[in-house]
């Protein structure tokens, strides 16, 4: 029997009725057992119904990496969650065959104090209060000073989220294999800070500069941590890898130009 565990948007009427299809079709075949949250751990896939948010939220409860995901789409965008509500039978078709196709994405570790996170998309400062101009933050790369950063904060994102909060305040796309920093200000009091993109290898410490000021980190936009000037976040790569089931003869280029609409003339 093939172990997997399902999470789906119980807000969206869509990854609902997908999820009861779901577990009609898998209980046809008699070759999967479906297991509940608590032996996530013991799964050999798990199926994500919904949007990118909700991968990104049951990202966050994954231990065992070396689980699949297969993302099945029943938002809008679904960027992340690449397979369509008309063709995940397929997918566990091909499983049942042995014939799946993984992508793997790098992800960030990131330490604040005695707390540890990861991050698949991104994490970003940002100023505490609408009220305060701005926040100033530094950054360091393997403890050499690289910059000190004035605006409404700085991002730092993978290359798959590099198509998130990044691409919105003017970060380039990078393809979803590379292992890269991507290190982008939101709006920036000097115009000569642009978007920087960094090893993988490094290690990026990331300070708020004056004691009069707080700041706020969002990880992948679910968890938020005060942050003062005596803190240090502390940012790397995972040894491990997020291990993504994608669609047969899926190109990465098609993606890019079906969900961004890269390259089209809008007007």
């Amino acid at each position: 029997m093939i172990k997997l565990s399902i999470i789906y948007n119980k807000d969206k009427e869509d990854a609902i009725k997908i999820y009861k299809e779901l577990l009609k079709y898998l209980k046809s075949k008699k070759k999967f057992e479906i297991l509940d949250d608590k032996k996530l751990s013991q799964a050999e896939y798990m199926v994500v119904i919904g949007g990118d948010g909700t991968l990104l939220r049951s990202f966050k409860n994954i231990k065992n990496k070396e689980i699949k995901i297969i993302a099945i789409n029943s938002g809008t965008l679904g960027y992340l969650t690449e397979i369509r509500k008309d063709k995940y039978k397929g997918i566990f078709e091909n499983i049942l065959k042995g014939k799946i196709n993984i992508e793997e994405r790098h992800f960030l570790t990131i330490g604040v104090g005695k707390k540890t996170y990861n991050a698949l998309n991104e994490i970003f400062l940002t100023k505490d209060s609408i009220k305060r101009n701005i926040i100033s933050s530094e950054i360091y790369v393997n403890d050499k000073f690289l910059g000190k950063f004035k605006g409404d904060g700085v991002i730092i994102a993978t290359p798959t989220g590099s198509t998130a909060y990044s691409l919105s305040a003017g970060g380039p796309i990078i393809t979803p294999e590379l292992k890269l920093f991507l290190i982008t200000p939101i709006a920036p009091h000097n115009l000569n800070t642009r978007p920087i993109i960094l090893s993988g290898d490094v290690k990026i410490v990331l300070t708020i500069s004056k004691p009069s000021e707080v700041g706020f980190i969002n990880i992948d936009g679910n968890t938020h941590h005060k942050i003062k000037v005596e803190d240090k976040v502390e940012i790397c790569y995972s040894t491990e890898t997020l291990k993504i089931v994608i669609p047969e003869a899926r190109n990465y280029y098609d993606v890019l130009r079906e969900k961004l609409k890269w390259g089209e003339n809008l007007c």
